[in-house]
């Protein structure tokens, strides 16, 4: 089962098993502490702390936006994977009262909800067709969908890699069903073979593809965004 999150990638040491749950466990609180340690020292964790954002992921958005404008006031978004809230706290503010965001994760919001954000607290890899639909009230398009899913990190990269490109899909599915033609969409994944086919997909049902790698990604992180511009819908 995924953690759709934004925590970074925590690695464990290559030549241990994880199959024992005890020894999961153990090394995923000793990367836990790591990354605390990590985030402490981060000027983009203290930034977002002192701003009053929710994490420091909200750095990445907003680089995102200023790269390829995928929002404008007035939209309508989906925001998968949007726990602890810091994304819903940018485009709450940004897209204004005639916008309308909807978060989707099994974990709970760290935030106070904005009035312009409709919260489902489930797991993603569950059918989500109703509940979008009557977040939505009826609007069955969107402009833009925002990807920020991680799966539970077993520190084997392969696995890992393989569970970022089966959420990945995921996301499409539900871009395929919501997304409006010249929509945009941004998927945060794990680089690998399987998501290189992912991309050929995605820039031929788009009108423009990149990849980026936001400033505000921490340097021992692989994680890159798939930014896929203007959906075709023949």
């Amino acid at each position: 089962m995924q953690t759709p999150t934004r925590d970074e990638s925590m690695t464990f040491h290559p030549k241990v098993s994880i199959d024992s749950p005890a020894i999961y466990y153990y090394y995923r609180q000793i990367s836990e502490k790591v990354a605390s340690m990590y985030d402490r020292k981060d000027r983009y964790y203290q930034k977002a702390k002192n701003e009053g954002f929710a994490s420091r992921a909200v750095y990445k958005l907003l680089e995102i936006q200023k790269k390829f404008k995928i929002w404008r006031a007035g939209s309508t978004v989906l925001d998968l994977g949007c726990a602890p809230g810091g994304w819903l706290q940018i485009l709450s503010k940004e897209l204004g009262p005639k916008g309308k965001i909807v978060g989707i994760d099994r974990l709970p919001l760290k935030i106070h909800l904005p009035s312009n954000v409709i919260f489902i607290q489930k797991d993603f890899e569950q059918d989500l067709t109703a509940d979008l639909e009557q977040a939505l009230s009826g609007q069955r398009e969107v402009d833009l969908i925002l990807s920020d899913l991680s799966p539970d990190i077993s520190g084997i990269a392969f696995r890992d890699t393989y569970r970022s490109y089966e959420l990945s899909l995921k996301v499409w599915q539900v871009a395929q069903k919501f997304l409006k033609k010249n929509g945009h969409l941004v998927i945060k994944v794990f680089p690998g073979r399987e998501v290189d086919d992912f991309k050929k997909e995605l820039k031929k049902s788009f009108t423009r593809f990149d990849t980026f790698i936001p400033e505000a990604t921490r340097k021992t992180s692989s994680e890159v965004y798939l930014v896929a511009l203007g959906r075709k819908i023949i």
